[in-house]
């Protein structure tokens, strides 16, 4: 009996033990601390009466944790790149009214449909069709039975069952339960980016979104949305906070002074921007299993990228390996030069996908240049597809 009492003991106050973050600051090496609060000015409360002060820090991520897949089940995906998990209650012609699968507790925002890509009402396919490539002058339903109408949405109504479009002026209906996704006319998309610094929050569910604002008590999380809205966060479904548009650029957002793929001589063969190679999520395979990321860059082996830097930078860091999916047998070597002189790496920059990623973080002291290169290992170049992930150069 004393057995089970003591067990039952350990093993509530295990799971009352505080979750640790990593910090990354601008300026040392990154910190894992427990964070006890976060005020709406960006300042970090730590254990023990510590404080990280706004505009030092650029991302904290729980420790221990994998980036989650994307979502497959019911969300919308705005232009941005946000991607919520919830379904749709209704819709106006201006918003739609969105039920937030975070909590038992029902949470429900607005979202312009200026600011909507696509709303999918069934499990999301690997790839985006061909109809969400590139841009639309009308909005697309696509139907479950892989039929697609195009016209201009007047209204949803899924308590109704009941989806009303236009079509040449005409009014048409359609049953909402016979949809599987709602493309938005991009002639319309258009998000107002704020004009400074701002968040993006990763959550457990798989949703990524954008907030003006967060807070914290140490217990749970407030955020407010770039449309106004105030979503409510249980401290279990936060798993990092990015900082957009601050001091720690994405290498994602940044053109590359020169880009050379050695092999074709014609660089029919390009880098993909926040993809893998295959078009596919950005995935790597860790000790602990497979982690999805939303920014990054996809290669091929034997190309080349050169970025100007012009002095304004004081490091580069990324995590680098092959794409857990399309480069399973895949062998590859990562060099990163800084002012043509070629930087120690970890594993020597070797990439396998038994290996797994590496750490990369390189100083770069009045740098003019960074050079990334990425050469074939053993094999040839088939499945060298390598993946640099949360790549950034911080200022």
């Amino acid at each position: 009996m004393m057995t089970h009492t003591f067990l039952a003991v350990l093993l509530t106050t295990c799971s009352q033990i505080p979750e640790r973050f990593e910090i990354r600051l601008l300026e040392g090496e990154p910190q894992w601390k427990v964070i006890q609060g976060l005020a709406i000015d960006g300042s970090l409360t730590l254990a023990a009466d510590e404080k990280q002060e706004a505009g030092t820090w650029y991302s904290v991520r729980k420790e221990g944790v994998l980036s989650p897949d994307v979502i497959r089940d019911a969300h919308v995906e705005l232009t941005n790149g946000d991607r919520i998990r919830g379904t749709i209650i209704d819709a106006d012609g201006d918003a739609v009214r969105f039920r937030l699968a975070l909590s038992e507790t029902e949470q429900i925002i607005r979202l312009p449909f200026s600011a909507i890509r696509v709303i999918w009402t069934v499990r999301r396919p690997a790839f985006d069709p061909a109809w969400l490539q590139g841009k639309r002058k009308r909005d697309v339903i696509q139907t479950r039975s892989g039929d697609l109408i195009l016209g201009a949405i007047t209204g949803i109504d899924p308590a109704k069952n009941l989806l009303t479009h236009q079509i040449d002026g005409k009014d048409h209906r359609v049953e909402f339960t016979k949809i599987a996704a709602i493309g938005l006319n991009t002639g319309l998309a258009r998000i107002r980016k704020p004009k400074g610094p701002y968040y993006r929050l990763t959550l457990a569910d798989g949703s990524r979104m954008s907030a003006l604002s967060i807070t914290s008590d140490g217990k749970s999380w407030s955020a407010q949305t770039l449309f106004k809205e105030i979503v409510q966060i249980p401290g279990n479904q936060l798993l990092a906070i990015d900082v957009e548009q601050g001091k720690a650029i994405w290498l994602a957002d940044i053109t590359p002074a020169k880009y050379q793929h050695q092999i074709q001589g014609d660089d029919s063969i390009s880098l993909a921007v926040n993809r893998c190679m295959s078009g596919d999520f950005l995935r790597l395979r860790t000790q602990t299993g497979e982690a999805t990321f939303d920014r990054g860059i996809g290669l091929q082996s034997e190309c080349s990228l050169v970025y100007s830097l012009n002095g304004k930078y004081r490091r580069f860091e990324a995590l680098v390996g092959l794409d857990a999916r399309s480069g399973v047998r895949g062998d590859a070597i990562l060099v990163v030069l800084v002012d043509g002189k070629e930087q120690a790496l970890p594993l020597s920059g070797k990439l396998t996908l038994a290996g797994g990623p590496i750490a990369v973080r390189v100083d770069l002291p009045q740098a003019k240049e960074l050079t990334i290169v990425i050469k074939r290992g053993n094999g040839g170049i088939v499945q060298d597809h390598v993946n640099l992930v949360e790549a950034r150069l911080v200022q």
